[in-house]
């Protein structure tokens, strides 16, 4: 087979083999390269467009479209999927998503969407309920309530075009059919496919399509509004779908949806007899014309056989890409043009038949010639063909061609013809025109050597002007000969053996020797290619002059081999590194020791990937300077090592191109040693010259070299009058030359010195100052500075001195506390031990201090006890000590002492001094003391016994009535002793059941029944037998274990009159002492309710006593408390009435039901007259206030006698009982009437 038909029928197969393969434009496949995934917008509850299987697989005619364009495009669709089509319209509209797969175009998406081409339609239809209303229109829903999916098209296109409807909004298809299937809504509409399949899948019996919307639903795919390529890509990828494609989809989604059950209804109520109607008709027609139909057909067969004809060559002239004319010879006026010539000029058939349109649409510049040449050719009478241009309608020009046949017709010429668009060939003839001439200006003006020579044997055909400039030879010299004969070859020989590599195929730069006319030799770099020539193989070739270049590259080879011998031989770390990311293209081992990496540049590392900056900021900063000033020096930041070590380092850095990228070259320098040395310097800088002692250096000669700011300060010298001076000019002149001689011995040996100092500021004020002077020594050890830092420690020795008299001084009274008389003490008995001489300590404590305090306020009792210190100091020695112990408490120190006896006369003179009355303020007051006394060496030889012996002593003045001395004698130890261990024992005795209650019961003088009875603590201890309970009490308030007993009590009574309760009548309240401390506690009230509730009983069955002292000295307090417990509806006593310091104002706000009149005023009755005046006031006080008045310690007749008569209800005592035990208690009373009552007093202890 020839070349050429072979070439064709290659060229032929490959196109067609090609020609239905997915073409896209460079943008197009740019745009794909640059988006290798894409976000797709899934609605999975639209069957059968898009949903999710039972197993969870993406399914439905929109995924299998979408699976077709992932293996077209070679992109990857990743599935977003919001719970609801409004949320995937919302991603849509804020750019969140690149594809919606089923989407129909709709005026409110045409804002955010672009749509492709619709590759499905279907109808929006009406969906009705069999038995109810059956709208066919969209008229018929006006009035309905209708079920629509929410934001799907037919929702959007009714609220739009329709806004009147009564429109009901849900979530997906399955829920608008089951409103519909329960009547929620009349009617539903949605598109054709999604109903039916809905409608089987759920099925809904009883739904049928009772008609159609004016709307269709047209599936297409959307995609953001402003990213037409991708629209453009799938409008391609749909187009290149076969018909197959499209059908094997659609068909096994949509290819049996309709729903046909209304249309057989239909066909069988409508159709049926209609068509029994027309077959009726249709018989009696054929037998009326059937007569008739032999004519007919006969007349039918000739028309056909005409139409056929003329339609076959209708068809053949229409069919052609030319326009087919027929014109009158004499004024060129068209009588017929086909079809096609509207669609090429673009003017009307009707326009064409115009006389003289020919010649008003032959371009300006053709008219003439084509006119005088077809008048010419016609008049002759012979065919011709011309070309020519033409304007079309739309004013653009076109070149055609007329061939033109001549035919006679009769009497007249008429001529036919072909009229074709030549336009494109035109095209290429001009573009070959100028390619032609662009490839001779190329050729002659390429600065490279280019030639054409002979395939078949390399003679030159051509050479251009570089050819002649380069080599020395022009044209006509080398035309006609090959290179071997012009001696062009560098290396002679070569010739044959690139023509026979030319054979073979083209040469693309090859590196060859090349010598000019001159014998100068040259390296050019050649390329070949072999073409036609008018038939003729030939080659042109092209010589670039690489001399220079070649040249270069070795000078730049021989620069590089230096770069790289100083890069890595760099003490510095160095390393090239892309700008954009920090890949390490090179870096030498000065970078690796500083990182500690043991870096290969072709693992394609990182900086960023190492970690090796510890601020990223810090980078961004360094690549800002250097854009900006097109190099960075001296740029500080922290690197981190591979170990983790943070070093400081000083980069200077430069731009530096790398094939394309920008890249730059990195010196790198730890100055982490050198910086914290520095800092150091700064450091020792500041601090000499901000510290705030005095800093002074001297050489070996000792003169001053450099002082600082404090120095001046403290000296009073400036720094100009100090140096060149020794340090004596600071001499004092307290220190003799031996203090001197040992500083320098031990400066010169030790090479230290350190101590206290005085010195003399310039105005010759002297201070004392710290002092320590190091000696300063070099390499060699050779002492080179003296360095002295001083401070001035005259506010430290005042501060240590005003210490030390606060520390052994009492702050209010200014007198010695307990530490310094102590030591006073200490320091008299190691000095009795010596002279053999006594002495004394004197304990004295104030009495009933405490009133005062309580009554007037602590600043009244503070003054008080600074007018006791200083009359006391009056009254004793120089070398006696008044000392403060705290409180009320004071001691004195007599020592030296000549015998016992002078111990006693100084304690009664300070007696006697307490006889004067005391100013404090605006008070004044009369007070006493108790005073104990210990002798030493005979009551105590050391600090601990004497204070406590003293202090036992004191106790015991107290005991026998205050105001008065007491010595102390041995026996006091033992109390002192017995004291302690009841103390401790008193802490023990709850546990171990060693308390017990006792009830005294109270008669009424009146009634001569028992009326109430008082619960009394008692103690029995194994060891100590029955203490008593103004002793162990008193200690209870002492050391704080009066809570605990006093809560005991409250319990243990409540707990004996719940028992008595049951098993007895009601006798009255049982009356319980509450003590002062409890009646601080907060929540007392509380305590007792909840009492009350435990034992189930009444308020008014308990009776609370609270002495007068704590009533008067709390008075506010008590009040607030009293109210408390009055308000819980128990009853409330005041004990011991008229041994406190009653105030009548306080006494009647008191919510007080009963008054005891104390025993100590019942005792004398009722011989003695005051005390039967005060028990007659007391009585009468109370029934004033109508308050029960009780007689406590009654003993015998004549005092009840007495008591009856003044008007006292109540009495206890020895006459009625001894407090009894519990069991005694309800033998005796709860079960005997008492109204025979002998005295009693014969078994009273």
């Amino acid at each position: 087979m020839p070349k050429m038909p072979a070439l064709l029928l290659l060229i032929l197969f490959y196109w067609s083999a090609t020609a239905g393969a997915l073409t896209l434009t460079e943008d197009e496949q740019a745009w794909l390269s640059a988006h290798p995934q894409l976000r797709l917008g899934v609605d999975a509850s639209w069957p059968p467009f898009e949903f999710r299987d039972q197993e969870g697989l993406y399914q439905g005619l929109a995924a299998d479209y979408i699976n077709v364009i992932q293996e077209r495009l070679g992109v990857t669709l990743k599935p977003t999927e919001p719970k609801t089509w409004s949320e995937v319209l919302e991603l849509a509209r804020n750019n969140q998503l690149d594809l919606l797969p089923g989407v129909m175009s709709t005026p409110e998406r045409q804002n955010y969407l672009s749509f492709t081409r619709p590759y499905l339609d279907f109808p929006i239809v009406i969906l009705a309920h069999e038995g109810g209303r059956q709208p066919r229109t969209l008229k018929d829903l006006y009035g309905l309530k209708i079920a629509v999916v929410e934001n799907y098209a037919p929702h959007e296109l009714l609220r739009t075009h329709h806004p009147d409807l009564n429109l009901v909004a849900l979530p997906n298809v399955s829920s608008a059919l089951q409103a519909l299937a329960t009547d929620e809504v009349d009617a539903v509409v949605g598109d054709l496919a999604s109903s039916i399949w809905s409608l089987r899948e759920l099925k809904l019996d009883g739904l049928y399509v009772s008609g159609e919307t004016p709307y269709r639903y047209q599936l297409a795919m959307g995609v953001p509004r402003d990213n037409k390529q991708l629209v453009a890509i799938l409008d391609k990828v749909i187009a290149d779908m076969s018909s197959d494609e499209v059908n094997d989809i659609q068909q096994r989604w949509v290819g049996n949806v309709v729903d046909q059950r209304s249309f057989w209804h239909d066909m069988l109520l409508y159709g049926l007899p209609t068509v029994v109607l027309l077959m009726l008709v249709l018989a009696a027609v054929i037998r009326i014309n059937r007569r008739l139909s032999s004519e007919i057909s006969r007349r039918i067969a000739l028309e056909q056989e005409l139409r056929s004809s003329e339609y076959h060559y209708r068809s053949l002239v229409e069919s052609l890409s030319a326009v087919a004319w027929e014109a009158d010879a004499n004024d060129f006026t068209y009588s017929y043009v086909s079809p096609h010539a509207e669609d090429l000029l673009g003017y009307s058939l009707g326009d064409w038949l115009r006389p003289g349109f020919w010649s008003s649409i032959v371009h300006p510049e053709d008219a003439l010639w084509a006119k005088a040449y077809c008048d010419s050719e016609t008049a002759a009478g012979r065919d011709h063909s011309l070309d020519y241009r033409v304007i079309r309608a739309d004013g653009h020009t076109l070149w055609v061609r007329d061939i033109v046949s001549m035919i006679e017709q009769g009497q007249r010429s008429v001529m036919r013809g072909l009229m074709i668009d030549i336009s494109e060939t035109k095209r290429t003839e001009h573009a070959l025109r100028l390619s032609e001439q662009k490839f001779a200006s190329v050729f002659q003006q390429c600065p490279d050597i280019l030639l054409i020579a002979r395939h078949s044997d390399g003679c030159l055909l051509e050479v251009n002007e570089a050819f002649e400039e380069q080599i020395g030879l022009g044209p006509n010299q080398v035309v006609g000969r090959t290179a071997t004969e012009l001696g062009l070859w560098g290396v002679s020989g070569s010739g044959p053996s690139v023509l026979e590599r030319l054979h073979l195929g083209g040469i693309r730069n090859l590196e060859m020797s090349f010598r000019r006319s001159n014998g100068e030799l040259f390296t050019g770099l050649t390329s070949a290619e072999t073409f036609d020539l008018d038939g003729t193989p030939a080659l042109v070739v092209a010589v670039r002059d690489i001399s220079q270049l070649k040249e270069t590259q070795q000078r730049l080879q021989i620069s590089e081999e230096k770069f790289a011998k100083a890069f890595h031989a760099s003490p510095d770390g160095l390393l090239l590194s892309r700008q954009s990311d920090g890949l390490l293209l090179e870096v030498n081992e000065g970078f690796c020791r500083l990182t500690g990496y043991n870096l290969d540049p072709r693992l394609d590392q990182t900086s960023l990937d190492l970690g090796i900056w510890v601020d990223l900021n810090e980078r961004k900063l360094l690549l800002s300077k250097l854009k900006k000033d097109g190099f960075v020096r001296d740029f500080s930041c922290h690197i981190r090592r591979s170990d983790g070590q943070i070093r400081l380092c000083e980069l200077s850095a430069r731009p530096l191109p790398i094939a394309g990228a920008d890249c730059m070259l990195t010196i790198a320098r730890d100055i982490t040693e050198r910086h914290l040395m520095q800092e150091k310097l700064q450091l020792a800088a500041t601090v000499f010259e901000n510290t705030a002692e005095g800093v002074l250096i001297t050489d070996t000669d000792q003169r001053i070299t450099a002082v600082n700011r404090a120095f001046s300060e403290i000296t009073g010298y400036s720094e100009i009058e100090a140096l060149g001076q020794t340090p004596r000019l600071l001499a004092s002149g307290q220190h003799d030359s031996a203090f001197y001689v040992a500083m320098w011995h031990q400066l010169t040996a030790e090479g230290h010195w350190q101590g206290e100092i005085f010195n003399k500021r310039k105005n010759s004020d002297l201070y004392p100052s710290w002092l320590t002077i190091s000696a300063v020594r070099n390499s060699e050890r050779e002492i080179t500075h003296f360095v002295a830092v001083f401070a001035d420690i005259s506010s430290l020795k005042h501060a240590q001195a005003k210490l030390d008299y606060q520390a052994h001084h009492d702050p209010l009274t200014g007198l010695p506390n307990r530490a310094l008389f102590e030591n006073r003490l200490h320091a008299a008995l190691q000095c009795s031990l010596v002279s053999n001489r006594q002495g004394a300590v004197l304990f004295l404590d104030l009495d009933r201090f405490k009133h005062i305090n309580d009554s007037l306020g602590h600043p009244v009792g503070d003054l008080l006890l600074k007018g006791i210190a200083q009359r006391l100091k009056e009254q004793v020695r120089d070398v006696d000590t008044v000392a403060r112990l705290g409180g009320d408490e004071f001691i004195i120190l007599l020592p030296g002492l000549h015998k016992p006896s002078d111990a006693s006369a100084i304690a009664n003179k300070l007696l006697a001094c307490f006889s004067a009355p005391f100013q404090a303020g605006e008070h004044e007051f009369f007070t006493s003391a108790s005073i104990g006394i210990s002798l030493y060496p005979q009551d105590g030889s050391d600090v601990a016994s004497l204070i406590r012996n003293a202090d036992a002593a004191m106790y015991r003045s107290k005991a026998k009535g205050r105001n008065r001395v007491e010595a102390y004698t041995r026996d006091l130890t033992a109390q002192a002793s017995v004291r302690v261990a009841l103390e401790n024992e008193l802490r023990r005795a709850i546990d171990r059941n060693e308390l017990s209650l006792c009830y005294q019961p109270k008669l009424s003088l009146k009634t001569q029944n028992l009326v109430g009875a008082e619960a009394l603590i008692r103690w029995n201890h194994p060891t100590f037998g029955d203490v008593s309970p103004e002793h162990f009490i008193h200690l209870a308030e002492e050391n704080g274990t009066i809570l605990q007993l006093g809560d005991w009590v409250l319990e243990q009574a409540c707990r004996q009159m719940h028992q008595w309760q049951k098993r007895y009548q009601p006798f009255g309240p049982l009356s319980i002492n509450l003590a002062g401390a409890q009646m601080r506690q907060p929540h007392l009230a509380k305590r007792i309710e909840q009492l009350l509730k435990t034992y189930q009983l009444k308020a008014g069955d308990l009776q609370l006593e609270i002495t007068e002292n704590f009533i008067m000295s709390q008075a506010e307090e008590a009040l607030s408390v009293l109210h408390q417990l009055k308000q819980l509806g128990v009853q409330l006593a005041i004990d011991d009435f008229g041994t406190g310091y009653s105030s009548l104002s306080y006494l009647k706000r008191l919510p007080l039901d009963i008054l005891k009149i104390d025993q100590s005023f019942i005792r004398g009755l009722p011989d003695d007259p005051h005390d039967a005046a005060i028990t007659r006031a007391i009585i009468a006080l109370g029934r004033s206030m109508q308050l029960t008045i009780i007689a406590e310690g009654v003993e015998n007749q004549a005092q009840q006698h007495f008591l009856t008569a003044e008007g006292c209800e109540q009495i206890q005592g020895y006459i009625v009982s001894l407090p009894l035990p519990p069991e005694e208690f309800a033998a005796g009373f709860l079960r005997l009437a008492l109204s025979d009552l002998s005295d009693g007093t014969h078994s009273k202890p």
